[in-house]
């Protein structure tokens, strides 16, 4: 890469930090995405909003606080869960008492996909961070840990 005139060194070495992690996350993504899509036809999007349901109360959890768990738009996460209730693996239950406010929690069919998923995808995850012996992951994690506190 070319030394831009109005760039530093250190800011050059970030850049170049910086691109590696975005490559290496999007490679990881995009693999265990084709795997879920390949082993139980679900997008990593999708199991994610199955993951936090599962770690949710047995009342389910509001949708609005499921937006915020994921990072994402209510409407987006109405669009990733509507497929799952078609296919009978999560409800959505309007409250009785505020129309504006719904829930959604895991049917028993999503109970039981998701706890198949989750061992796979722990599986896929391991193999793919093996190339990190235990010492270098935990390393890693805590590079990472120090990224998420570098935020202003």
């Amino acid at each position: 890469m070319a030394q831009h005139p109005g760039i530093t060194a250190r800011q050059q070495t970030a850049l170049r930090t910086w691109l590696k992690l975005l490559g290496s996350s999007n490679q990881v993504r995009k693999v265990l995405q084709t795997r879920l899509q390949a082993s139980h036809g679900l997008s990593l999007s999708r199991f994610d909003v199955l993951a936090n349901l599962y770690r949710a109360p047995d009342d389910g959890v509001r949708l609005s606080d499921l937006s915020k768990q994921l990072m994402v738009s209510n409407g987006n996460v109405t669009q990733v869960l509507s497929p799952l209730i078609e296919d009978g693996l999560a409800e959505r239950i309007a409250s009785a008492h505020d129309g504006r406010v719904a829930t959604a929690r895991l049917t028993a069919k999503g109970h039981a996909l998701f706890e198949t998923m989750a061992a796979d995808h722990a599986a896929w995850v391991e193999n793919l961070f093996g190339r990190l012996n235990a010492d270098e992951q935990q390393t890693l994690a805590r590079l990472l840990d120090k990224l998420d506190g570098a935020h202003s």
